[in-house]
Protein backbone atom coordinates (compact mmCIF):
# COMPACT_ATOMS: atom_id res chain seq x y z
CA UNK A 1 0.00 0.00 0.00
CA UNK A 2 3.17 2.29 0.94
CA UNK A 3 3.90 1.81 -2.99
CA UNK A 4 0.55 2.73 -3.98
CA UNK A 5 0.48 6.05 -2.01
CA UNK A 6 3.82 6.82 -2.88
CA UNK A 7 2.61 6.17 -7.03
CA UNK A 8 -0.45 8.30 -7.27
CA UNK A 9 0.92 11.23 -4.69
CA UNK A 10 4.45 11.52 -6.21
CA UNK A 11 3.06 10.89 -9.60
CA UNK A 12 0.06 12.96 -9.93
CA UNK A 13 -0.54 15.34 -7.60
CA UNK A 14 3.27 16.87 -7.75
CA UNK A 15 2.17 18.03 -11.11
CA UNK A 16 -0.98 19.08 -9.81
CA UNK A 17 0.26 21.85 -7.07
CA UNK A 18 2.31 22.99 -9.76
CA UNK A 19 -0.23 23.59 -11.99
CA UNK A 20 -2.32 24.97 -9.33
CA UNK A 21 0.63 27.22 -8.07
CA UNK A 22 1.28 28.65 -11.22
CA UNK A 23 -2.75 29.31 -10.98
CA UNK A 24 -2.21 30.96 -7.78
CA UNK A 25 -0.05 33.42 -8.83
CA UNK A 26 -2.07 34.50 -12.17
CA UNK A 27 -4.92 35.31 -9.74
CA UNK A 28 -4.14 35.50 -6.29
CA UNK A 29 -7.02 38.12 -5.33
CA UNK A 30 -9.62 36.35 -6.43
CA UNK A 31 -11.51 33.99 -4.12
CA UNK A 32 -11.68 31.04 -3.40
CA UNK A 33 -7.65 31.19 -4.38
CA UNK A 34 -6.00 27.88 -5.61
CA UNK A 35 -4.16 28.05 -2.59
CA UNK A 36 -7.45 27.87 -0.54
CA UNK A 37 -8.66 25.18 -2.33
CA UNK A 38 -5.43 22.68 -2.00
CA UNK A 39 -5.24 23.70 1.52
CA UNK A 40 -8.71 22.22 2.12
CA UNK A 41 -8.09 19.16 -0.75
CA UNK A 42 -4.62 18.53 0.03
CA UNK A 43 -5.65 16.88 3.79
CA UNK A 44 -8.81 15.68 2.54
CA UNK A 45 -7.25 13.77 -0.41
CA UNK A 46 -4.56 12.30 1.64
CA UNK A 47 -7.37 11.73 4.87
CA UNK A 48 -9.68 10.53 2.33
CA UNK A 49 -8.29 6.79 0.87
CA UNK A 50 -7.15 5.98 4.13
CA UNK A 51 -10.82 4.13 3.85
CA UNK A 52 -10.14 1.99 1.01
CA UNK A 53 -6.95 1.80 1.58
CA UNK A 54 -8.31 -0.30 4.59
CA UNK A 55 -10.48 -2.78 2.28
CA UNK A 56 -7.52 -2.36 -0.33
CA UNK A 57 -4.56 -3.70 2.61
CA UNK A 58 -7.17 -6.02 3.53
CA UNK A 59 -7.50 -7.10 0.22
CA UNK A 60 -4.08 -6.97 -0.44
CA UNK A 61 -2.50 -9.32 2.12
CA UNK A 62 -5.98 -11.93 1.89
CA UNK A 63 -4.85 -11.83 -1.75
CA UNK A 64 -1.46 -12.87 -1.41
CA UNK A 65 -1.22 -15.14 1.69
CA UNK A 66 -0.96 -18.72 1.38
CA UNK A 67 -3.96 -21.00 0.87
CA UNK A 68 -3.39 -22.93 4.26
CA UNK A 69 -4.78 -20.02 5.95
CA UNK A 70 -8.23 -19.91 4.49
CA UNK A 71 -11.00 -22.04 4.52
CA UNK A 72 -12.02 -25.79 4.53
CA UNK A 73 -11.82 -25.23 0.06
CA UNK A 74 -8.03 -23.48 0.66
CA UNK A 75 -8.45 -20.69 -2.17
CA UNK A 76 -7.31 -17.39 -1.59
CA UNK A 77 -9.95 -16.22 -4.39
CA UNK A 78 -12.82 -17.31 -2.11
CA UNK A 79 -11.29 -15.28 0.53
CA UNK A 80 -10.55 -12.14 -1.85
CA UNK A 81 -14.70 -12.37 -3.22
CA UNK A 82 -15.24 -13.10 1.07
CA UNK A 83 -13.68 -9.37 2.32
CA UNK A 84 -14.58 -7.47 -1.28
CA UNK A 85 -18.29 -8.24 -0.55
CA UNK A 86 -18.02 -7.89 3.30
CA UNK A 87 -16.13 -4.46 2.62
CA UNK A 88 -18.80 -3.34 -0.04
CA UNK A 89 -21.55 -3.89 2.68
CA UNK A 90 -19.67 -1.90 5.53
CA UNK A 91 -18.90 0.89 2.78
CA UNK A 92 -22.59 0.78 2.30
CA UNK A 93 -23.81 1.58 5.88
CA UNK A 94 -20.89 4.40 6.38
CA UNK A 95 -22.06 5.89 3.54
CA UNK A 96 -25.67 5.51 4.21
CA UNK A 97 -25.59 6.27 8.07
CA UNK A 98 -22.49 8.93 7.71
CA UNK A 99 -25.03 11.27 6.02
CA UNK A 100 -24.79 13.61 9.01
CA UNK A 101 -21.12 13.92 8.06
CA UNK A 102 -22.26 16.32 5.25
CA UNK A 103 -25.55 17.45 6.59
CA UNK A 104 -23.36 18.87 9.53
CA UNK A 105 -20.76 20.20 7.49
CA UNK A 106 -23.29 22.47 5.54
CA UNK A 107 -25.06 23.95 8.69
CA UNK A 108 -21.55 24.94 10.44
CA UNK A 109 -20.13 26.03 7.14
CA UNK A 110 -23.18 28.07 6.69
CA UNK A 111 -22.84 29.60 10.04
CA UNK A 112 -19.05 29.93 9.56
CA UNK A 113 -19.79 32.00 7.00
CA UNK A 114 -22.63 34.74 8.12
CA UNK A 115 -20.45 34.69 11.74
CA UNK A 116 -22.96 32.95 13.71
CA UNK A 117 -20.49 30.33 15.18
CA UNK A 118 -22.40 30.64 18.16
CA UNK A 119 -25.77 28.75 17.34
CA UNK A 120 -23.56 25.60 17.14
CA UNK A 121 -23.05 25.16 20.73
CA UNK A 122 -25.20 23.14 21.11
CA UNK A 123 -25.97 21.47 17.96
CA UNK A 124 -22.94 19.19 17.65
CA UNK A 125 -23.24 16.93 20.84
CA UNK A 126 -26.85 16.81 20.11
CA UNK A 127 -25.49 15.36 16.55
CA UNK A 128 -23.00 13.12 18.41
CA UNK A 129 -25.26 11.34 20.96
CA UNK A 130 -27.96 10.87 17.71
CA UNK A 131 -25.18 9.07 15.53
CA UNK A 132 -24.21 6.95 18.72
CA UNK A 133 -27.72 5.84 18.97
CA UNK A 134 -28.08 5.18 14.78
CA UNK A 135 -24.73 3.10 15.17
CA UNK A 136 -25.66 0.61 17.86
CA UNK A 137 -28.84 0.04 16.13
CA UNK A 138 -27.36 -0.45 12.81
CA UNK A 139 -24.65 -2.40 14.16
CA UNK A 140 -27.45 -4.71 16.30
CA UNK A 141 -29.24 -5.55 13.42
CA UNK A 142 -26.59 -6.18 10.56
CA UNK A 143 -24.94 -8.21 12.76
CA UNK A 144 -27.60 -10.57 13.12
CA UNK A 145 -28.58 -10.48 9.08
CA UNK A 146 -25.36 -10.26 7.19
CA UNK A 147 -25.63 -13.85 6.39
CA UNK A 148 -28.91 -13.62 5.19
CA UNK A 149 -27.83 -10.66 3.24
CA UNK A 150 -24.61 -12.07 2.06
CA UNK A 151 -26.49 -14.91 0.67
CA UNK A 152 -30.11 -13.94 -0.53
CA UNK A 153 -28.97 -10.47 -1.73
CA UNK A 154 -25.11 -10.75 -2.61
CA UNK A 155 -25.47 -14.39 -3.79
CA UNK A 156 -22.83 -15.43 -2.02
CA UNK A 157 -22.42 -19.44 -1.17
CA UNK A 158 -19.82 -21.65 0.37
CA UNK A 159 -16.65 -20.48 1.39
CA UNK A 160 -17.56 -17.09 0.30
CA UNK A 161 -20.19 -16.95 2.66
CA UNK A 162 -18.65 -18.54 5.52
CA UNK A 163 -15.64 -15.61 5.48
CA UNK A 164 -18.03 -12.79 4.11
CA UNK A 165 -19.90 -13.11 7.49
CA UNK A 166 -16.87 -13.66 9.99
CA UNK A 167 -15.17 -10.52 8.09
CA UNK A 168 -18.73 -8.46 8.72
CA UNK A 169 -19.32 -9.52 12.00
CA UNK A 170 -16.54 -8.37 13.87
CA UNK A 171 -15.41 -5.01 11.57
CA UNK A 172 -19.49 -3.54 12.43
CA UNK A 173 -18.56 -3.56 15.71
CA UNK A 174 -16.55 -0.70 14.80
CA UNK A 175 -19.40 0.95 13.30
CA UNK A 176 -20.83 3.16 15.95
CA UNK A 177 -17.65 4.74 16.78
CA UNK A 178 -17.18 4.93 12.45
CA UNK A 179 -20.28 6.72 12.88
CA UNK A 180 -19.31 9.50 15.40
CA UNK A 181 -15.74 9.89 14.03
CA UNK A 182 -17.16 10.95 10.61
CA UNK A 183 -19.85 13.07 11.62
CA UNK A 184 -17.18 15.23 13.52
CA UNK A 185 -14.87 15.13 10.68
CA UNK A 186 -17.65 17.19 9.35
CA UNK A 187 -18.12 19.50 11.75
CA UNK A 188 -13.68 19.66 11.34
CA UNK A 189 -14.94 20.41 7.20
CA UNK A 190 -17.45 23.27 8.01
CA UNK A 191 -14.77 25.23 10.33
CA UNK A 192 -12.47 24.82 6.63
CA UNK A 193 -10.17 22.52 9.17
CA UNK A 194 -9.51 19.24 7.03
CA UNK A 195 -5.93 18.76 8.37
CA UNK A 196 -7.57 16.95 11.68
CA UNK A 197 -9.21 14.66 9.51
CA UNK A 198 -6.52 13.95 7.61
CA UNK A 199 -3.64 13.31 9.98
CA UNK A 200 -6.31 11.04 12.21
CA UNK A 201 -7.15 9.09 9.13
CA UNK A 202 -3.51 8.56 8.20
CA UNK A 203 -2.49 7.42 12.26
CA UNK A 204 -5.81 4.75 11.73
CA UNK A 205 -4.44 3.64 8.08
CA UNK A 206 -1.09 3.22 8.97
CA UNK A 207 -2.30 1.24 12.29
CA UNK A 208 -4.74 -0.83 10.03
CA UNK A 209 -1.75 -1.85 7.77
CA UNK A 210 0.92 -2.42 10.38
CA UNK A 211 -2.00 -5.18 12.38
CA UNK A 212 -3.11 -6.33 8.98
CA UNK A 213 0.58 -8.49 8.34
CA UNK A 214 0.55 -9.17 12.39
CA UNK A 215 -2.45 -10.82 12.36
CA UNK A 216 -3.22 -12.32 8.98
CA UNK A 217 0.63 -13.56 8.55
CA UNK A 218 0.81 -14.22 12.20
CA UNK A 219 3.86 -12.97 14.58
CA UNK A 220 6.74 -15.12 15.51
CA UNK A 221 5.13 -17.39 18.14
CA UNK A 222 3.55 -14.85 19.75
CA UNK A 223 0.20 -14.35 17.40
CA UNK A 224 -1.36 -17.48 15.05
CA UNK A 225 -2.06 -16.39 11.78
CA UNK A 226 -5.71 -15.40 11.55
CA UNK A 227 -6.53 -15.27 7.84
CA UNK A 228 -9.52 -13.20 6.87
CA UNK A 229 -10.95 -12.66 10.68
CA UNK A 230 -7.20 -10.95 11.34
CA UNK A 231 -7.74 -8.61 8.84
CA UNK A 232 -11.33 -7.77 11.02
CA UNK A 233 -9.83 -7.18 13.91
CA UNK A 234 -7.33 -4.78 12.21
CA UNK A 235 -9.67 -2.72 11.05
CA UNK A 236 -11.88 -2.86 14.32
CA UNK A 237 -8.77 -1.78 16.39
CA UNK A 238 -7.67 1.01 14.00
CA UNK A 239 -11.50 2.46 13.84
CA UNK A 240 -11.03 2.56 17.89
CA UNK A 241 -8.18 4.56 17.18
CA UNK A 242 -9.15 6.66 15.08
CA UNK A 243 -12.10 7.76 17.37
CA UNK A 244 -9.88 8.29 20.24
CA UNK A 245 -7.87 10.68 18.29
CA UNK A 246 -11.21 12.45 16.96
CA UNK A 247 -12.73 13.46 20.75
CA UNK A 248 -9.49 14.39 21.75
CA UNK A 249 -9.07 17.00 18.45
CA UNK A 250 -12.82 18.11 19.27
CA UNK A 251 -12.43 18.67 22.86
CA UNK A 252 -9.02 19.47 23.49
CA UNK A 253 -7.68 21.36 19.70
CA UNK A 254 -10.82 22.71 18.22
CA UNK A 255 -12.22 26.65 19.52
CA UNK A 256 -15.38 25.31 19.39
CA UNK A 257 -17.88 25.81 22.64
CA UNK A 258 -20.17 22.56 23.61
CA UNK A 259 -23.11 22.72 25.47
CA UNK A 260 -24.76 19.83 26.75
CA UNK A 261 -28.49 20.76 27.06
CA UNK A 262 -31.61 18.97 26.76
CA UNK A 263 -33.24 21.87 24.85
CA UNK A 264 -33.43 20.38 21.03
CA UNK A 265 -31.32 23.15 18.99
CA UNK A 266 -33.50 25.33 16.18
CA UNK A 267 -31.16 24.02 13.47
CA UNK A 268 -31.47 20.14 14.70
CA UNK A 269 -34.04 19.42 12.39
CA UNK A 270 -33.09 21.01 9.15
CA UNK A 271 -30.07 19.01 10.20
CA UNK A 272 -32.10 16.03 10.11
CA UNK A 273 -33.88 16.61 7.03
CA UNK A 274 -30.63 17.01 4.97
CA UNK A 275 -29.25 14.17 6.80
CA UNK A 276 -32.72 12.01 6.09
CA UNK A 277 -32.44 12.65 1.97
CA UNK A 278 -28.48 12.20 1.82
CA UNK A 279 -29.64 8.80 3.72
CA UNK A 280 -32.13 8.09 1.05
CA UNK A 281 -29.50 8.84 -1.91
CA UNK A 282 -26.94 6.64 -0.67
CA UNK A 283 -29.25 4.28 -0.27
CA UNK A 284 -29.96 4.06 -3.80
CA UNK A 285 -25.86 4.87 -4.65
CA UNK A 286 -25.39 1.37 -2.79
CA UNK A 287 -28.31 -0.60 -4.10
CA UNK A 288 -26.52 0.25 -7.45
CA UNK A 289 -23.03 -0.62 -5.84
CA UNK A 290 -24.39 -4.24 -4.46
CA UNK A 291 -25.91 -5.13 -7.90
CA UNK A 292 -22.90 -4.89 -9.56
CA UNK A 293 -21.26 -7.13 -6.66
CA UNK A 294 -24.34 -9.42 -7.18
CA UNK A 295 -23.82 -9.76 -11.25
CA UNK A 296 -20.24 -10.27 -10.86
CA UNK A 297 -21.13 -13.26 -8.54
CA UNK A 298 -23.71 -14.31 -10.85
CA UNK A 299 -20.94 -14.50 -13.54
CA UNK A 300 -18.84 -16.54 -11.82
CA UNK A 301 -15.69 -16.90 -8.77
CA UNK A 302 -13.08 -15.20 -10.41
CA UNK A 303 -15.18 -12.41 -12.22
CA UNK A 304 -16.73 -11.81 -8.64
CA UNK A 305 -12.70 -11.74 -7.34
CA UNK A 306 -11.87 -9.32 -10.65
CA UNK A 307 -14.73 -6.38 -9.78
CA UNK A 308 -13.89 -6.59 -5.91
CA UNK A 309 -10.36 -5.45 -6.98
CA UNK A 310 -11.65 -3.49 -9.72
CA UNK A 311 -14.27 -1.88 -7.64
CA UNK A 312 -12.17 -1.59 -4.55
CA UNK A 313 -9.67 0.51 -6.80
CA UNK A 314 -12.31 2.88 -8.68
CA UNK A 315 -12.90 3.58 -4.65
CA UNK A 316 -9.65 4.15 -4.05
CA UNK A 317 -9.78 6.78 -7.06
CA UNK A 318 -12.92 8.38 -6.11
CA UNK A 319 -11.62 9.23 -2.67
CA UNK A 320 -8.52 11.45 -4.48
CA UNK A 321 -11.32 12.85 -6.38
CA UNK A 322 -13.55 13.71 -3.69
CA UNK A 323 -11.40 15.68 -2.05
CA UNK A 324 -12.39 18.22 -4.28
CA UNK A 325 -15.87 18.07 -3.80
CA UNK A 326 -14.84 18.66 0.44
CA UNK A 327 -13.68 21.70 -0.81
CA UNK A 328 -16.12 22.33 -3.33
CA UNK A 329 -18.29 21.45 -0.35
CA UNK A 330 -16.66 23.37 2.50
CA UNK A 331 -16.57 26.96 0.74
CA UNK A 332 -19.95 26.58 -1.15
CA UNK A 333 -21.39 26.59 2.60
CA UNK A 334 -19.24 29.66 3.28
CA UNK A 335 -20.16 31.40 0.41
CA UNK A 336 -23.67 30.74 0.56
CA UNK A 337 -23.47 32.51 3.77
CA UNK A 338 -21.75 35.01 2.66
CA UNK A 339 -23.99 35.87 -0.50
CA UNK A 340 -20.96 35.91 -2.66
CA UNK A 341 -22.40 34.83 -5.77
CA UNK A 342 -18.55 35.24 -8.31
CA UNK A 343 -16.98 33.06 -5.28
CA UNK A 344 -19.11 30.48 -5.98
CA UNK A 345 -18.95 30.89 -9.40
CA UNK A 346 -15.43 30.59 -9.01
CA UNK A 347 -15.45 27.87 -6.17
CA UNK A 348 -17.16 25.00 -8.81
CA UNK A 349 -15.19 26.37 -11.66
CA UNK A 350 -11.63 25.83 -9.97
CA UNK A 351 -12.68 22.97 -8.10
CA UNK A 352 -13.65 20.77 -11.16
CA UNK A 353 -10.38 21.79 -13.28
CA UNK A 354 -8.36 20.33 -10.64
CA UNK A 355 -10.20 17.44 -10.01
CA UNK A 356 -10.58 16.83 -14.18
CA UNK A 357 -6.66 16.63 -13.93
CA UNK A 358 -6.33 14.78 -11.08
CA UNK A 359 -8.63 12.54 -12.57
CA UNK A 360 -6.88 12.10 -16.08
CA UNK A 361 -3.81 11.71 -14.37
CA UNK A 362 -5.32 9.07 -12.26
CA UNK A 363 -6.55 6.87 -15.54
CA UNK A 364 -2.71 7.63 -17.75
CA UNK A 365 -1.40 6.00 -14.38
CA UNK A 366 -3.57 3.32 -13.83
CA UNK A 367 -2.77 2.34 -17.84
CA UNK A 368 0.67 2.59 -17.38
CA UNK A 369 1.45 0.69 -14.40
CA UNK A 370 -1.63 -1.76 -14.65
CA UNK A 371 0.18 -4.86 -13.80
CA UNK A 372 2.13 -4.08 -10.86
CA UNK A 373 -0.69 -2.81 -9.32
CA UNK A 374 -2.99 -5.71 -9.75
CA UNK A 375 0.53 -8.10 -8.95
CA UNK A 376 -0.03 -6.59 -5.49
CA UNK A 377 -3.27 -6.58 -4.74
CA UNK A 378 -4.07 -10.39 -5.85
CA UNK A 379 -1.53 -13.46 -6.64
CA UNK A 380 -3.62 -14.81 -9.55
CA UNK A 381 -3.55 -15.29 -12.73
CA UNK A 382 -6.83 -15.94 -13.56
CA UNK A 383 -7.46 -12.75 -12.00
CA UNK A 384 -4.79 -10.90 -14.21
CA UNK A 385 -6.55 -12.68 -17.23
CA UNK A 386 -9.62 -11.25 -16.52
CA UNK A 387 -9.12 -7.43 -15.30
CA UNK A 388 -7.66 -6.01 -18.73
CA UNK A 389 -11.58 -6.31 -19.98
CA UNK A 390 -12.21 -3.95 -17.87
CA UNK A 391 -9.81 -1.82 -17.07
CA UNK A 392 -9.62 0.52 -19.96
CA UNK A 393 -13.62 1.46 -19.00
CA UNK A 394 -12.72 1.92 -15.40
CA UNK A 395 -10.33 4.83 -16.78
CA UNK A 396 -12.86 6.00 -18.97
CA UNK A 397 -15.01 6.73 -16.02
CA UNK A 398 -12.89 8.67 -13.77
CA UNK A 399 -13.12 12.19 -15.87
CA UNK A 400 -17.00 11.91 -15.48
CA UNK A 401 -16.65 10.70 -11.48
CA UNK A 402 -14.51 14.24 -11.06
CA UNK A 403 -17.57 15.99 -12.33
CA UNK A 404 -20.12 14.49 -10.31
CA UNK A 405 -18.33 14.53 -7.33
CA UNK A 406 -17.33 18.29 -7.95
CA UNK A 407 -21.20 19.12 -8.24
CA UNK A 408 -22.06 16.97 -5.15
CA UNK A 409 -19.75 18.41 -3.07
CA UNK A 410 -21.43 21.97 -4.17
CA UNK A 411 -24.85 21.04 -3.67
CA UNK A 412 -24.00 19.65 -0.47
CA UNK A 413 -22.06 22.48 0.77
CA UNK A 414 -25.43 24.57 0.13
CA UNK A 415 -27.52 22.00 1.94
CA UNK A 416 -29.26 20.75 -1.57
CA UNK A 417 -29.88 17.37 -0.47
CA UNK A 418 -33.24 16.81 -1.79
CA UNK A 419 -32.06 18.09 -5.06
CA UNK A 420 -29.19 15.71 -4.74
CA UNK A 421 -31.35 12.77 -4.01
CA UNK A 422 -33.70 13.55 -6.97
CA UNK A 423 -30.86 13.52 -9.31
CA UNK A 424 -29.10 10.17 -8.06
CA UNK A 425 -32.74 8.63 -8.30
CA UNK A 426 -32.95 9.64 -12.12
CA UNK A 427 -29.79 8.60 -13.08
CA UNK A 428 -29.81 4.64 -11.76
CA UNK A 429 -33.39 4.44 -13.11
CA UNK A 430 -32.42 6.19 -16.25
CA UNK A 431 -28.74 5.24 -17.09
CA UNK A 432 -27.34 2.58 -14.95
CA UNK A 433 -30.07 -0.15 -14.76
CA UNK A 434 -31.35 -0.30 -18.15
CA UNK A 435 -27.98 -0.59 -19.56
CA UNK A 436 -26.81 -2.98 -16.67
CA UNK A 437 -30.15 -4.70 -17.43
CA UNK A 438 -30.25 -4.68 -21.06
CA UNK A 439 -26.59 -5.57 -21.34
CA UNK A 440 -26.79 -8.54 -18.86
CA UNK A 441 -29.41 -10.02 -20.91
CA UNK A 442 -27.79 -9.78 -24.60
CA UNK A 443 -24.01 -9.46 -23.49
CA UNK A 444 -23.41 -11.06 -19.98
CA UNK A 445 -19.89 -10.17 -18.72
CA UNK A 446 -18.25 -7.80 -16.40
CA UNK A 447 -17.68 -5.06 -18.85
CA UNK A 448 -21.40 -4.64 -18.80
CA UNK A 449 -21.20 -3.53 -15.53
CA UNK A 450 -18.70 -1.26 -16.13
CA UNK A 451 -20.64 0.01 -19.09
CA UNK A 452 -23.84 0.90 -16.68
CA UNK A 453 -21.10 2.19 -14.37
CA UNK A 454 -19.94 4.75 -16.52
CA UNK A 455 -24.14 5.92 -17.70
CA UNK A 456 -24.71 6.50 -13.99
CA UNK A 457 -21.99 8.93 -13.59
CA UNK A 458 -22.37 10.57 -16.72
CA UNK A 459 -26.01 11.26 -15.51
CA UNK A 460 -24.81 12.13 -12.28
CA UNK A 461 -22.65 14.63 -13.31
CA UNK A 462 -24.04 16.42 -16.48
CA UNK A 463 -27.64 17.10 -15.11
CA UNK A 464 -26.47 19.23 -12.17
CA UNK A 465 -23.93 20.90 -13.79
CA UNK A 466 -26.88 22.68 -15.63
CA UNK A 467 -28.74 23.00 -12.83
CA UNK A 468 -25.93 25.04 -11.23
CA UNK A 469 -25.65 26.74 -14.42
CA UNK A 470 -29.85 27.92 -14.18
CA UNK A 471 -29.14 28.47 -10.17
CA UNK A 472 -26.61 30.81 -10.50
CA UNK A 473 -27.93 33.22 -12.76
CA UNK A 474 -31.08 33.84 -10.67
CA UNK A 475 -28.33 34.03 -6.89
Amino acid sequence: MIFLNELFVSSVFDACIILSLFLFVMETQKEPTYRSIWKLALPAMLGGVVEPVLSLTDLAVVGNIGYDSFSENNENLSAVAAVGIAGSLLSALIWIFAQMKSAISAVVSQAYGSLKMRMMSSLIPQMIYFNAIVGVLAMVVTYFTSAWIFEYLLSASGPVLKDATSYFNIRVFGFPLTLITFSIFGVFRGVQNTWWAMVISIVGGTTNILLDFIFVLGWWNLVEPMGVEGAAWASFIAQIVMFILTIYFLLFKSKIKLIHTTRINSEFVNLLLIAGNLVLRTIVLNVALMLTHKYANIYGTVEAATHAVILNLWLFSAFFLDAFATSANALAGKFLGARNKVAMERNLNRNLMLSLIVSIGLAIVLMIFDEPIMELLIDNESVWAVYPIVLPLFALCLPFNALAFTLDGIFKGMGKAKFLRNILIISTLCGFLPVLLIGHYFSPGLQIIWFAIIAWMLLRGFLPYLYFKKWIRRF
